[in-house]
Parts: C-alpha cells; structure tokens; sequence
C-alpha cells in the first residue's frame, strides 16, 4: 500500500500559462517576470518568440503596429490567468492594453494554431458529397400527397354539420363561470 506522501508526489499538478506583451520587451522586464514567476513556483519558463510587426495583432485589436513577444510558463502553485495577469501588470509595471495571459487549451488560442488539413470549398462540389442521403417521396410526389389526404381524412371524423354556425362546439352566449342575466339586473357596482 502507499503511503500518503507518495500519493502527493504522484498528484503534482503544473499549470500552464501562455503570456503575450505587445511591444518591445527589453532584458530587465524578462529578468524581472522571471522573478515574478517564482512566487508561483516555476517548473519551466521559455520565450516562445517575437512576432512580426503587426497592423492589427491578435488578442490586442485596439493596438496598431506592434510585434508580441511570447512567452509559455508552467508553475506549480493554482492562479488562474486574469490573477496572473494583474500580478504581471502591477509587478511589472505593464499597461493591461499590452499584456494578455491565456491558458494554452483555451478556444481563443485554439483557433491561433496552423491547420495541417487542406480546405476544400463545399459551393464548388457539384456532386453534394456531404449532403444528407433522403427518399425524395417521402417529402414530394404523388404517394406522399396521397399520403397526406389519407392523414387529413383520417383526422376529419364525425358527423359532418355547419362549422360555421357553431365554430367552438358550444353556444356563443354560453361562457364557463358566467351565468347570463337579464338586461336591467343586479349591477356589479352595488346599485339596488
């Protein structure tokens, strides 16, 4: 049987952030958010990269003609990524316009990822390979309009009369819970 401190080595969890500053990033904000990072207990930390000049770049639309730098840390201690960046920007003195920490599994970076799979344009398939395989009588044609008579005779049985008379089964005076009284009776306003 283990014990309980090889269960705890075994359960080490890393959490793993991806860190973007747009603009340029000098060494002494790199020392420094190093040293940021090992309050959270740093297993790994590494510069991704920087980008090319951007007109518009992703994750940052307000800022025009910046380069990302990039960075992927995984720490040992639980922070989520809005508390990473808040601790970022007040340690590291960044405008939050600049800085943006993502987790790398997160939709907003899965759609950043290249795609090995070529496209291909379904509108010029002439052939409709991905259209749904369907019996065109049962939606047209002859059998389905007899079909559907069929249904509608099924459902329109009973004695034949005037709808028109009697529209709702019942008289047209006679409402459930209203009984009807003579014109000059008792009025609901308490005259005598």
């Amino acid at each position: 049987m283990k014990t309980f401190k090889e269960y705890l080595a075994e359960s080490q969890k890393t959490y793993d952030f991806r860190i973007k500053i747009a603009g340029d990033v000098d060494a002494k904000i790199e020392k420094s958010m190093k040293t940021a990072l090992e309050k959270f207990g740093v297993e790994s930390y590494k510069k991704q990269g920087k980008s090319v000049v951007q007109e518009h770049p992703l994750d940052f639309p307000q800022l025009k003609n910046e380069a990302l730098n990039i960075y992927d840390t995984s720490l040992n201690y639980p922070i989520n990524a809005e508390g990473l960046r808040d601790y970022l920007r007040d340690y590291l003195d960044i405008d939050f316009s600049h800085l943006k920490v993502r987790k790398p599994g997160e939709p907003t970076e899965q759609y950043q990822e290249p795609k090995d799979e070529t496209y291909e344009t379904k509108l010029t398939d002439a052939e409709y390979k991905d259209a749904p395989k369907i019996k065109g009588e049962e939606y047209y044609g002859d059998k389905y309009n007899m079909s559907m008579l069929k249904a509608l005779m099924d459902a329109d049985t009973g004695p034949k009369k005037d709808r028109t008379a009697d529209p709702e089964g019942g008289k047209a005076d006679d409402i459930k819970g209203v009984e009807g009284e003579p014109e000059g009776g008792k009025s609901v306003l308490g005259n005598k």
